[in-house]
């Protein structure tokens, strides 16, 4: 009886995250009957067509996620690490420790001899649509690996096993990227697993979607590497040289040993300041509701 309690115990957050699919699947329907009938025009710029897509799956995200609030009451979009308060600031630091992270990524890869950059050109209005649409990526992705499941897994196992998972599950969405390597697939992984750490120790997502828009605009816009395996545009076009763990190859920085040096030193560095504890809210701010 007390083995079957506890099994119980441990299964109900892999529950709680197949019913959050099957609420995903139920708000991608409406989309897919739209693109089945073709209600909608037809548009030439790729760039659009992928920020209209990337749109649409925002929105399933967060459709899926009020259905799961309306099925558990007691939870909310603060209790998922979605916070009303410093939003913007967390945004914006996010934003500039994924801006240096790939910045000096390039950079050591560039001293060592492990790519260089080739004048490129792209229109001010470009720049511009791939800053929406890599806004609209890492809000999607982020809101759906960094809330309900992370929240699930952190409500009744242990914390690192949470970010393992988080960060797993992560790399495993990656996995038909064209070229992925090893390296590659472990380098996301360890992305996945930094974002998480931070937003359980902040409670607060915002964090993670800027860092995760900065690495990609940084990476594909403005230094011109392939984006975990995606051929971008950008100011410059970046030409990897050497052998494919050094220099990341067709995969991009993702694919560079360089890139889990630093990982691993992030992560480090959050673990040694607050573990993976997962800070505990104040009573003004627990009351707060989306």
């Amino acid at each position: 009886m007390i083995e079957d309690s506890k099994l119980g115990y441990y299964l109900v957050p892999v529950l709680k995250i197949w019913v959050f699919m099957f609420f995903l699947l139920l708000c991608i329907i409406p989309f897919g009957l739209l693109l089945q009938f073709n209600f909608l025009p037809t548009i030439a710029h790729p760039i659009v067509n992928d920020i209209i897509a990337q749109l649409s799956l925002v929105v399933i995200v967060l459709g899926a996620l009020l259905m799961m609030f309306k099925v558990f009451p007691d939870l909310g979009f603060y209790q998922v690490f979605i916070r009303k308060t410093s939003v913007l600031p967390e945004f914006f630091k996010g934003v500039g420790l994924g801006l240096v992270l790939m910045l000096l990524c390039a950079l050591l890869l560039y001293a060592n001899g492990n790519v260089v950059f080739e004048k490129a050109n792209i229109s001010g209005d470009t720049v511009c649509l791939y800053l929406l649409y890599f806004l609209l990526i890492s809000a999607f992705e982020e809101l759906l690996f960094r809330s309900y499941p992370l929240f699930a897994l952190a409500e009744r196992y242990p914390l690192w096993f949470a970010v393992l998972v988080n960060g797993l599950l992560f790399a495993f969405a990656h996995f038909a990227n064209p070229g992925i390597t090893a390296l590659g697939a472990l380098n996301i992984t360890l992305a996945g697993m930094l974002f998480a750490i931070y937003t359980l120790q902040k409670r607060n997502i915002a964090w993670a979607v800027g860092v995760h828009f900065a690495w990609n605009f940084t990476q594909a816009v403005i230094l011109g590497y392939n984006l975990s395996g995606n051929k971008m545009s950008g100011f410059v076009k970046a030409m990897p040289k050497g052998v494919d763990y050094l220099s990341g190859g067709e995969f991009g920085i993702e694919g560079s040993a360089i890139c889990t040096v630093f990982l691993v030193g992030c992560i480090s560095w959050l673990f040694y300041r607050k573990g993976f504890g997962l800070s505990e809210p104040s009573t003004q701010e627990g009351n707060e509701k989306e």
